[in-house]
């Protein structure tokens, strides 16, 4: 078991006062833990779309809405730049 700190004791004493009871309050800081890992993963490139819904056991489609509130994107201005440079390229070999 894992030792409470004052910070988690005053967390789960708001978290009461708003209808959770102590293991439902625990869970959901510990799924919440679990979300910002993920969110982190995949901010600095570590994991995809698809291995953090695995993780957080949603659909690919809730996962995405998911980070891209909680991130925005992962994607670098240069990748962008170089994703952008191709269409282009292609889009005039289309012509």
């Amino acid at each position: 078991m894992v030792a409470r700190d004052k910070s988690i004791d005053k967390v789960l004493d708001r978290m009461k006062k708003s209808g959770f009871n102590e293991e439902s309050a625990i869970k959901e800081i510990i799924n919440l833990g679990i979300l910002n890992y993920v969110s982190e993963l995949y901010s600095d490139g570590e994991i995809t779309v698809r291995e953090a819904a695995e993780i957080l056991q949603l659909s690919f489609r809730q996962t995405a809405e998911l980070l891209e509130k909680e991130v925005g994107g992962n994607v670098r201005i240069e990748e962008e730049k170089r994703a952008l440079d191709l269409a282009r390229r292609l889009a005039e070999r289309s012509y």
